[in-house]
Order: structure tokens, then sequence, then C-alpha cells
């Protein structure tokens, strides 16, 4: 009885387990993108974004990245990363097969969006190490070779003589003064034990050695001095790019001249006069990317912000911003709006002000709303 109990217990886990995973199955296949998320597809099609969600797109951590910012984040490693991949393949094993695929996936999503830069970082640090160690390798045993006192390739040759073929010396007919053979030839059976050691080394197939890359003294003590230079550049790169172009507050803003540095501090001044100058419970519209500043900063209600994952939402507020003034007052007065927060920063040269992403708020909002069409807002394939 218990026996039966067991198996029908187990059966019907089975069943429910089977029924599950046709369900997830039949989900993931009625799915028009079988399961895959919008940042997956991007991966796969970096077209499928900006043709299908362009509120991905937009985000500038999904831009695809610029050949100078490949410079800016890995600096001399670019440099170092094909010096890298030639050393993977002499000789090619397991490891440096996995360090070889791993490194050309990492360049392939970096190409796709900036974001992934990060994953690029480690491959490209492994694969710069192999290829310094290589040249520390071949420039140390440069020097080395040539130290006062060091045996030459030639003396160590002639001290690592094979014993097999001194044997054979030993066992060969000797000769008297005159040149001419003794008279006192080698037995048959010293003959044979000649013989077989004579044929030993083929059989054993001992490999050859293999001749070590020796460079002049001068070029490899001026070629360990430059790459000991470049590290240390590296280093204080990384060093200068950490503190100051990734660790800069996003709303202060700052930029070098011939004068000297000026500071920018018109977003906190504005967030400063939103909340001094308007009522607790206003609400205030702006393009997402303002959204988590103005409620830190102004300690004000947003329609959309940073965290806002509902496109109608952003759509709404895209379509008010690319609409005239008329129907974007009535798309805004029916979201209780009382101030419209808009970034210009043509005065002074700001490239990421809300002209330059107007474009967006156009296709965001024309996703969702029809009678929104980028060529309308063109002219000549121009903004």
């Amino acid at each position: 009885m218990f026996k039966v109990a067991v198996t029908l217990v187990v059966s019907a886990g089975l069943a429910v387990c089977c029924a599950m995973m046709a369900v997830l199955i039949a989900l993931v296949a009625s799915s028009p993108t079988k399961g895959w998320s919008g940042r997956s597809l991007s991966l796969l099609d970096p077209t499928y974004a900006s043709k299908y969600i362009p509120i991905i797109a937009s985000v500038s951590e999904h831009q695809p990245p610029t050949w100078p910012s490949y410079f800016m984040d890995i600096n001399v490693l670019a440099f170092l990363v094909p010096a890298g991949i030639i050393a993977c393949f002499s000789p090619l094993s397991d490891a440096s097969s996995f360090v070889v695929l791993y490194i050309v996936t990492s360049v392939y999503f970096s190409g796709v969006m900036v974001r992934l830069m990060l994953v690029l970082a480690p491959a490209a640090c492994i694969l710069s190490g192999i290829a310094l160690s290589q040249a520390f390798d071949v420039l140390a045993r440069s020097i080395k070779f040539q130290l006062p006192g060091f045996p030459t390739n030639s003396e160590v040759d002639a001290g690592d003589s094979n014993p097999i073929t001194v044997e054979a010396k030993n066992n060969a007919p000797k000769t008297d003064k005159t040149g001419e053979p003794s008279k006192d030839r080698p037995s048959r059976k010293n003959k044979k034990k000649g013989k077989e050691q004579a044929e030993r080394p083929s059989v054993k197939g001992k490999p050859e050695k293999k001749r070590l890359l020796v460079l002049p003294m001068g070029a490899s003590i001026l070629a360990l001095l430059l790459l000991v230079l470049l590290s240390a550049f590296y280093v204080v790169h990384s060093v200068w790019a950490a503190a100051e172009a990734y660790s800069a507050p996003s709303i202060v803003l700052t930029s070098y001249s011939h004068d000297g540095l000026h500071v920018f501090d018109d977003f906190r001044e504005a967030y400063a006069w939103l909340s001094h100058n308007t009522d607790v419970d206003h609400k205030v519209a702006s393009w997402w990317d303002y959204g988590y500043q103005t409620t830190a900063m102004a300690n004000r209600t947003v329609i959309v912000d940073n965290n806002t994952w509902n496109n109608t939402h952003i759509a709404t507020v895209g379509t008010a911003m690319s609409s005239p003034e008329k129907a974007a007052w009535e798309i805004f007065n029916s979201l209780d709006v009382k101030y419209v927060l808009v970034v210009f920063g043509g005065l002074v040269g700001y490239p990421s002000d809300d002209i330059n992403k107007f474009l967006w708020m156009v296709r965001i909002g024309g996703g969702v709303f029809p009678h929104i069409k980028e060529p309308d807002y063109l002219v000549n394939s121009f903004l």
C-alpha cells in the first residue's frame, strides 16, 4: 500500500512539472520576442531597439561607443590586446582558446552598448598582461644572455653534448699516427652494440632545441624602459579617469579653457528656484533624465523619472514636448502639471540639453501616439 502511495505522489509531481513546463513553453512561444527582453535582443540585433523600442535606444548607456571612448576607457591596452591575441596562438591551448573567445565576444558586445565596456575591460587586462609578460620575458632574457660572465650559447651547447655521440666516437676504429686504420678491428659484438646506440636517438625521437630570440643589449634596455613608462602612464591615466571623468557630479558641470576652470551651477540653481518659488504640492514636468534630481534637489513631484517603466507615461511627456503650445498645454493640464523644466545648452555649448534629445521625444511619443511622426520634424533629413 505504501509503494502505491509513493508511486501516485511521484506520478502526480511529474505530471505537474510537465504541465508547468508546457505552460512556460507556450508563453515563451506566444511572446513576440520569444521570451527575450528588449535589451537582450538589442545585443543580438543592434538595430532592434532603435526600430521597435526607442525608449531603450534613447538611454545614453545603450548607445554604441565611439572610437575615442575606447581609448578613453582602456587607453594603451587597445594596442597591447592584439599582441596578446598573437601570443595566445603560440602555442594554442584550451586556456588560451578560452581567452581568445572571451576577448572576441567582449569586443562585439562592447561595440553594441557602451555600458558593456565593463565586460571588455577584464578581457583587455588579461590579454595585455599576457603580451607584457611575453615582452618582458624576451627582453630580460636578451639582457641576461649578454651580461659579462654569463656562458654563451656555444659554451652551453658544448657542455651539453650528447653522451651517445661521445661513446660512438670512443667505439670508432682507431687509427695510427700515419692516419691508417689500426689492425685491431672491433669484434662483431662491438659493431652490433655501436649500431644499436647509433640508432637509439632516432627511436626515441628527441625533439630539436628551440632557438631563443636574443635582441641587442641596447635595444632590450630601451624597450624595457619604454614598457615600464607605458605601464606607469596607464596607471596615471586610470587614476585621472576615475577621479575626473567618472566621479564628477552630473549636477555641477565643469569645463577647462585657456583662462582656467569654469563651473556651471545652473542645474543646482534651477532646482533651488523650484524649491523656493513653488508650492510643495505642485507637479513638475520634464524629460525623464531629470526626474531623480528634481525630486531630490527641489523636493517636487515629477511625472516621469529614471525609474519609470511605463512607456505610455514617457510617451505622453514626449508628445507634449513635441506638440504645439496649445496642444502641449492641454496635455500638461490633464496631468495637473504646474511647471515645465526645459534644459537649453545652446549658449554655452552643452551637448546634452533637451534640443539634442528632442528626436527621442518624438520617436518615443510616436511609438504610442501615431499622429506624432518623425519626418514631420525633419527638413532634408535634419532637425
